[in-house]
């Protein structure tokens, strides 16, 4: 039945709105129904399947054997199965196999007592938390299981309340990885990129431009900012120091009532026989990034633009921006993963148990943990894959060109960053997850703003997208990382979403008007940052208070 209303509404929206220069409305209906059919139903995988189907439909006249042909070749077959993709596909199944071996072998666990080992206090104990999600920056599953299973038991030690550790966790997770330059997110990010930048004819490269959105990343990085100040400051506001104050006075780390959330992503996958090592993880990981970087310069040596670049110097930011743009940066990326891949799993066919010459893991477990972690995300993968699908179906039934006739004369490309950020907001938050936001509106509302204005505005639309689902996502109670990091900090999921929504909703509003706003109306990103930073201590200074203070 749902279903059939998110259809019924779809048809209505685009038959009430008007006629554009020589673009229909109906151009609008695949994105409307794919959202429509994922707010009623989070069914996600069919609402994009069903955006895709009524692509091929309306791009062939309803013709059948048409259309079954657009939709099988030209929207599944042909962005899927080209080299780019493929190889995008191969990286990240490759690196979250990585992740699993290395994760198999103690070394998530070595990253995170590590950092865990100078706690001393409650406020040591939030700032260890904080850095370790930024030390496991390449995948925010990993980051939201390690952090919040690993640091559960020192929090509840010195009084931090389990709603304070799932914000830590939750608001480190995604926000890290997706800026991090080498993660389970930047083959996502790239697909989406790539394809459209080559339509749009910008000379960009995917990796280009996730590399230029990336000081324009307002929320992610004010988020960040926000939870170190915080966490530096020893203030908190709202239900958070509700929170923190009743741990702190009463030793009661959740609420009285709670209903903890525990399930299968409580613990890491690893054997407890084999001492935790950091090396372990981070060598993988650095092999990764000294690969990327060195296969990047390697790729385009007899690249004529790079190879005048590098005559200034190859440390110049006009070598590295040339590279970039000219590499086969997939073919790299998956290349630098399989070296991560063989090393992890060197690394934990050598490991020894503690005290005894024999080693754990063999063969086959090792091979068996890279194929489970890689077949885990599956459901990412299908959704990746109807992302370029739903790519293909909105340049053919011409999304772009309807939005930019519509809008263009009502709209103006200093209120568009924003508009889009704001859009992106409420999908994210409505569905549940970013990544199928992501594959919705990138298509959709990237091109809009290029036909707007120029390749800075662009940059700021595509990185209003990615920032604007992630803030979504968020706060969202059915998305999967606000509920894993309500499941690996054993913490009341309501009151996990209760604590955290005010935090987001304070960091949003700051990035809105201080970064998209402002910089498309006045200044550069960096400026945007700064003034947002200030912005954020003022909130904390004035608003917040002391988080441990007690009663005299």
């Amino acid at each position: 039945m749902r279903p059939i209303l998110a259809f019924a509404f779809a048809l209505g929206f685009c038959a009430l709105l008007p006629r554009a220069g020589d673009a229909s409305s109906w151009s609008l209906f695949p994105p409307i129904l794919a959202i429509s059919v994922g707010i009623l139903t989070r069914r996600l995988i069919l609402g994009l399947s069903l955006a895709v189907i009524s692509g091929g439909v309306l791009a062939s006249d309803a013709v059948a054997g048409v259309a079954i042909h657009k939709i099988a070749i030209t929207y599944l077959y042909e962005p899927v199965f080209n080299s780019f993709s493929g190889h995008i596909l191969a990286f990240t199944a490759c690196l979250i196999g990585m992740v699993r071996v290395t994760s198999l072998a103690g070394g998530n666990r070595g990253i995170a007592l590590l950092l865990s080992q100078g706690a001393a206090g409650a406020r040591s104990c939030r700032l260890a938390s904080f850095l370790m999600g930024l030390a496991i920056f390449f995948d925010d599953y990993t980051n939201t299981i390690v952090v919040g299973s690993t640091m559960r038991p020192i929090t509840d030690r010195f009084r931090v309340s389990r709603e304070k550790l799932a914000y830590l966790v939750d608001s480190t997770a995604a926000p890290i990885a997706g800026l991090a330059i080498i993660s389970t997110w930047i083959g996502y990010e790239v697909g989406l990129f790539e394809d459209l930048m080559k339509d749009l004819g910008t000379g960009y490269s995917g990796y280009q431009l996730f590399f230029a959105a990336l000081p324009s990343r307002f929320y992610c990085i004010l988020t960040l900012v926000f939870v170190v100040s915080s966490t530096l400051l020893g203030r908190d506001f709202g239900p958070m120091l509700r929170a923190e104050r009743r741990a702190q006075q009463t030793g009661q780390v959740l609420a009285e009532g709670a209903r903890p959330m525990t399930g299968q992503y409580a613990d890491v996958e690893t054997i407890e026989s084999i001492n935790p090592r950091w090396w372990v993880a981070a060598m993988p990981v650095m092999a990764v990034i000294a690969a990327v970087i060195f296969g990047i310069g390697w790729d385009t040596r007899a690249n004529a633009e790079v190879v005048s670049a590098a005559s200034e110097g190859y440390l110049t930011s006009a070598y590295w921006t040339d590279a970039f743009k000219n590499a086969d940066s997939a073919g790299v990326l998956f290349r630098a993963s399989i070296l991560g891949a063989l090393l992890a799993f060197v690394l934990a066919l050598t490991r020894c148990a503690d005290g005894s010459p024999d080693r754990p893991i063999s063969l086959p477990l090792a091979i068996s943990t890279f194929f489970r972690g890689a077949w885990g995300v599956w459901y990412a993968f299908a959704i990746l894959i109807l992302a370029w699908a739903i790519k293909a179906v909105c340049d053919d039934v011409g999304t772009g060109d309807y939005l930019t006739h519509l809008l263009s004369p009502v709209i103006s490309p200093v209120l568009l960053p924003l508009l889009i950020f704001l859009l992106a907001s409420v999908v994210a938050f409505s569905i549940g997850t970013s990544w199928t936001t992501m594959a919705i509106l990138i298509p959709t509302v990237v091109p809009l703003a290029h036909n707007l204005g120029d390749m800075a505005l662009t940059i700021l639309a595509a990185a209003a997208v990615l920032d604007g689902a992630i803030f979504g996502d968020h706060c969202s109670p059915i998305s999967d990382t606000t509920v894993m990091s309500s499941i690996a900090s054993s913490c009341d999921h309501l009151d996990h979403v209760k604590t955290q929504v005010p935090y987001a909703l304070t960091t949003m509003g700051v990035a809105a008007v201080c970064g998209y706003l402002g910089t498309a109306a006045a200044y550069p990103s960096i400026v945007g940052l700064g003034i947002g930073v200030v912005v954020i201590l003022t909130i904390l200074l004035v608003i917040g208070k002391p988080t441990d203070a007690l009663p005299s």
